[in-house]
């Protein structure tokens, strides 16, 4: 399989924005993915229908972009972003099982009105949603933006199997003209519910649960973080879009760094432009 050259400059110009320099992976934490390794297989595995193989992959990746993210992370606050991305991932791809999708829907009505949630993976999620909740302890305005966003997370994966079973079900990836023709901001806008972008960026500003930082001294980096983590996610998932089996087309870039995938499995189009 090739790479696109559009594709190469686009993350080119994105590494070249954020300052990124390459780094060796840190040496094996026992502390840290040892018992992830056993929440995985003995936790997360039996709420799901997933093979070991499938687990084992869901491992490596929630553990490993959780581990890289936040290397001066307590291990604590590691595991449970860890955790918790495991389980959106997982959501992510049982949503299209019926069952699933109906006891989905009735997540956030469940979780307002204080009732115990009907699916074992869902159960597992809100209670490692009040997990995290815990370690912000008084910092009110920190817990926010760290814990909303996953709440959030469950109702935008609703918003896009809607969306683009229904509205877009008939547009085929070579109708340019009609996919640009789509509400220019609505993919920013999906991409900030559905990215958990904001909770991620949270999740630097809080090392340790005794560790507090004066608002002051970051809030204002929270909207390029955000932006930042979005964009470096679609970006980074063009590849596994094509192992999935969507038929993604780059469009060129101009003199700003803009990307524009069209993804046929989510069926998105998101374009990406900068000064």
């Amino acid at each position: 399989m090739s790479t696109s050259p559009e594709y190469v400059t686009c993350i080119q110009r994105l590494l070249t924005e954020i300052g990124y320099r390459y780094e060796p992976f840190p040496p094996y934490d026992a502390d840290y993915w040892d018992p992830f390794h056993v929440w995985i297989l003995n936790t997360l595995g039996p709420t799901s229908s997933w093979t070991v193989k499938q687990l084992a992959e869901l491992e490596h990746a929630a553990g490993g972009v959780i581990e890289r993210s936040y290397p001066h992370t307590s291990t604590q606050l590691k595991f449970l972003f860890a955790k918790l991305t495991a389980i959106a991932i997982l959501i992510d791809d049982s949503i299209e099982d019926e069952v699933v999708h109906e006891q989905i829907v009735q997540f956030s009505q469940r979780l307002y009105r204080g009732e115990a949630q009907q699916n074992g993976m869902l159960a597992l999620y809100y209670a490692t949603i009040q997990e995290l909740s815990e370690m912000y302890g008084n910092d009110s305005v920190l817990r926010g933006l760290a814990i909303v966003p996953w709440i959030n997370y469950i109702d935008a994966c609703l918003m896009e199997k809607q969306i683009f079973s229904a509205e877009l079900f008939n547009v085929q990836p070579d109708r340019s003209a009609h996919v640009e023709s789509l509400a220019p901001k609505f993919p920013y806008y999906l991409r900030s519910k559905s990215g958990i972008a904001e909770a991620y960026a949270a999740g630097i500003f809080k090392a340790a649960k005794e560790q507090t930082l004066p608002l002051t001294r970051y809030i204002k980096t929270i909207p390029d973080l955000t932006f930042y983590i979005e964009v470096m996610n679609d970006l980074l998932s063009f590849h596994k879009e094509e192992i999935d089996g969507g038929d993604l087309q780059l469009h060129p870039p101009s003199y700003t760094f803009n990307c524009g995938v069209w993804s046929t499995r989510k069926r998105r189009f998101w374009r990406v432009d900068m000064p």
